[in-house]
């Protein structure tokens, strides 16, 4: 955009220079109060938004307070929190975007209207000034008559000086126009296009987060229906039970074996001198009678804590009917029932629990002396109390862990399971933030953690995956420190691991490497859960094979140092799996392989190239990563793997899941693993097998217990008792994993 003013009609100060430069001028106060509004409706925007977003919250604060009524429905707790977690997630992301706005919109335009606009106004005052003045000069010039030279001279040599300064002046001014005009091109359009980025961004994490949320949306909404279902079925049976009100209400009771357990409403007879009749609540239980009000806070009362020193009286004598008498050595009780068949019902539940309290004593000890003798629960119930502590005293013993992976923060108590490394509470906040098909984080001291889960963490860590994701950051890079801005460690981490900008790319290393038609590579087997622990170096664990007549040579993509380095390598080399073509090489088949291999540190590279972590393998019968690492006995694998989102329920060219071939290998862990994150066991392979029907052929009895327990928690979902059922089975797996890692933690110390 060129000079609208002409400099020569400028100098000579004509008419159509004062009239281009009103224009000009009317134009500059017009764009400052346009500015001037915008700004003026920016700050109402944006306070207007701090208001809904205040709202918003105090709205999510709300729903908080009301899953507190549903504490005792796990299932609608669950999807409540979620929604919950997930609508203030949203409102972060609202949050983030009005510190953008204000920041673009509050900052860089003021900046412009109070320098760039009040530097052509305070051009245009000195120019007004000097204009006034050399008017002034020329007219007085114009009186000044021949008869005097003298005066004559001095008026001209001023008029000349003022003339020139009045020349200069009028250039400055006429530029300062020229240079505010063109500048408000950019400065508007950078701050506006600045403001589509941020609202870009704001938009983009939403759709990120509906989208990840879209199979939880579809599995409420059939949850919801079910519950739609189970009310009408309710409301039904609400109808029906008018019909129970002819019926006799018979007392609650269940029979054990030889040990009765019965509950309902007596009469009892006061012990004081008038005899009164109160009816309370009995129950029967550990060999004792209790009873208690109907509606009262008070705590239960003991009438007999040892049923062995009492004998039952039935009252024949006396004018109320249906009475028995409960004698001790050192008081008795008269209880009266509502009629023959609840009194009959008592008397024979008291006679068994008598009977049965005195049988427990023939027999030994009781069952309480049993569980206190018992080494295993002794050991679960320390272990219950030791397990968080020695979690994360392991993870922390992890080279670099003792820092956070992003900003280098010392004692970071927050982790990605996922990624396995450890993040300070500023970084974990940044991580959320970019969804957790990238980084799902944890709390070291907050969150219950899975053993498998802590093996994970123990074979990667900081030093490791470090090396990947950062294996080529520019110097220039501003990476993010302690105490860094938000700004700064946010571009940091998405560059790093959204973007996986600083990750050495594979077709990169096959150009560095070279290599032809007769290269081959190969993964080396993973690192033993007993190495990690003993701080062992890390092995050579990625290589390519140059065979040629003179030597044998491999380069590994993983040394000591996680560096590039050429090693002997032989072909009987047991530690190392299938060689394949050099050309072969990609990012799924190297996954595919480290899977196959239980190498963690291999299998993260692969996914920092980009693997496909549900890639089927068309020459391995179409089996996935996830087969691969059932097949290699590896739980650790298989838990990497499910951690970053593979789907557990794929099936091979054969119709077989990884449950299929974990029961199939006999790997009860691996079962234990698929059942716990809810796999389908009702899949059938092409021979019609489902995995229990494969279990009991092969006489797996751990497995056969542990799939019918879970098909036993399925089909008591469906019931009234399906949230202790689910419960129960929760237990029972989570028990057998702590076992198994107990196990584990038994051979290290040997």
């Amino acid at each position: 955009m060129g000079i609208k003013i002409d400099l020569q009609e400028c100098l000579n100060d004509s008419p159509k220079f004062r009239q281009t430069l009103e224009r000009e001028e009317h134009s500059i106060d017009q764009l400052e109060q346009k500015l001037e509004k915008i700004l003026k409706v920016c700050t109402s925007m944006v306070e207007s938004g701090k208001v809904y977003v205040g709202q918003q919250c105090l709205f999510a604060n709300s729903l908080w307070d009301l899953s507190v009524i549903f504490k005792e429905d796990p299932d609608v707790l669950t999807a409540l929190n979620k929604l919950i977690h997930n609508l203030q997630e949203m409102n972060k992301f609202h949050t983030t975007l009005l510190d953008q706005v204000s920041r673009i919109f509050l900052k860089n335009i003021p900046t412009f209207v109070k320098k760039d606009i009040k530097a052509v106004k305070d051009y245009r005052q000195h120019f007004e000034k000097i204009s006034t003045e050399y008017d002034s000069i020329l007219l007085r010039n114009s009186h000044v008559p021949r008869s005097k030279p003298q005066e004559v001279e001095e008026v001209q040599n001023i008029m000349l000086a003022i003339k020139s300064c009045f020349g200069h002046q009028a250039l400055n001014y006429v530029n300062s126009i020229c240079v505010l005009q063109s500048k408000k091109r950019h400065e508007v359009l950078s701050t506006l296009l600045s403001y589509m980025h941020a609202c870009t961004a704001y938009y983009h994490q939403g759709e990120d987060l509906c989208h990840d949320l879209q199979p939880f949306f579809k599995s409420l909404a059939n949850d919801i229906a079910n519950m739609r279902d189970e009310t009408r079925k309710i409301e039904k049976e609400v109808e029906n039970s008018h019909s129970q009100v002819s019926k006799s209400v018979i007392t609650n009771r269940s029979d054990n074996g030889n040990v009765a357990k019965l509950e309902g409403y007596l009469f009892k007879r006061t012990s004081n001198a008038f005899k009164t009749w109160n009816r309370r609540w009995f129950y029967l239980y550990d060999n004792k009678l209790v009873y208690r009000k109907r509606s009262s806070d008070e705590p239960e009362t003991v009438m007999e804590d040892d049923l062995r020193l009492c004998t039952i009286k039935p009252i024949t004598e006396g004018d109320r009917r249906f009475c028995f008498e409960i004698v001790s050595p050192s008081k008795s009780h008269i209880l009266q029932a509502d009629s023959d068949e609840i009194y009959q019902l008592w008397i024979e539940a008291l006679q068994k629990a008598i009977g049965a309290a005195i049988q427990d004593v023939r027999n030994g000890q009781s069952s309480k002396e049993h569980e206190q003798g018992s080494p295993y629960l002794a050991r679960n119930i320390n272990t219950n109390k030791t397990f968080k502590l020695k979690m994360i005293q392991q993870i922390l013993k992890i080279p670099d862990n003792n820092v956070c992976a992003d900003c280098k923060c010392p004692n970071p108590t927050w982790a990605s399971i996922n990624l396995g490394v450890l993040l300070c509470i500023e970084c974990s906040g940044v991580h959320r933030s970019l969804g957790v098909h990238y980084s799902k984080v944890r709390s070291l001291t907050l969150d219950e953690w899975d053993p498998e889960v802590i093996k994970v963490m123990a074979e990667l860590g900081n030093g490791v995956v470090n090396k990947i994701y950062e294996a080529n950051v520019p110097k220039d890079f501003q990476r993010a420190s302690e105490h860094c801005t938000g700004m700064v460690r946010e571009e940091w981490i998405r560059s790093k691991y959204a973007e996986k900008k600083f990750v050495e790319q594979l077709e990169d290393i096959k150009k560095r490497l070279g290599g032809d038609s007769t290269t081959k590579w190969g993964v080396k087997k993973g690192r033993q859960y007993k190495q990690i622990r003993e701080n062992q170096e890390v092995r050579d664990d990625v290589g390519v094979k140059d065979e040629t007549e003179s030597q044998t040579k491999t380069i590994w993509l993983f040394d000591n140092d996680l560096t590039i380095k050429a090693v002997p390598f032989t072909q009987n080399d047991a530690k190392t799996s299938d060689l394949e073509n050099f050309e072969n090489l990609n990012p799924n088949l190297l996954l595919y392989k480290a899977s196959a291999a239980q190498n963690l540190q291999v299998m993260c590279q692969a996914l920092a190239f980009g693997a496909d972590k549900n890639w089927p393998n068309c020459r391995e019968r179409n089996q996935y990563p996830l087969h691969a690492a059932v097949l290699s006995g590896s739980e650790t694998a298989c838990t990497y793997l499910m951690v970053n989102g593979v789907k557990i329920n794929v099936q091979d060219q054969n119709g077989r899941t990884p449950l299929h071939l974990a029961t199939r290998e006999g790997h009860t862990t691996q079962v234990c693993l698929f059942l716990k994150n809810k796999a389908d066991q009702h899949i059938e392979d092409e021979e019609g097998k489902v995995p229990l029907s494969m279990a009991e052929q092969k006489e797996h009895a751990d497995i056969v217990t542990l799939l019918r327990l879970g098909r036993l928690n399925e089909e008591m979902k469906d019931t009234e008792s399906g949230v202790s059922g689910d419960d129960m089975f929760y237990d029972v797996v989570r028990d057998f994993s702590r076992l198994s890692y107990l196990n584990t933690e038994k051979k290290v110390e040997q």
